[in-house]
């Protein structure tokens, strides 16, 4: 059974990840893995305006 191929975008985010070698085994599941991440992420809301953003931005006191 021929495995299917990874676009290299693909093999980088994985590498990236730490998924080298289960990417190397199983590239079906770590491509659905990603896919689903990118889902997730997608359906995050955002806003342009950083005031209403969940978190302050950090800064460093200046001297």
């Amino acid at each position: 059974m021929e495995r299917p191929r990874m676009d290299d975008a693909t093999k980088l985010l994985a590498q990236a990840a730490g998924l080298a070698a289960t990417a190397a085994r199983f590239p079906a599941d770590v491509e659905e893995a990603l896919a689903s991440l990118a889902r997730h992420k997608a359906a995050l809301p955002r806003s342009s305006d950083p005031i209403l953003e969940p978190t302050p931005a950090y800064r460093l006191a200046r001297p």
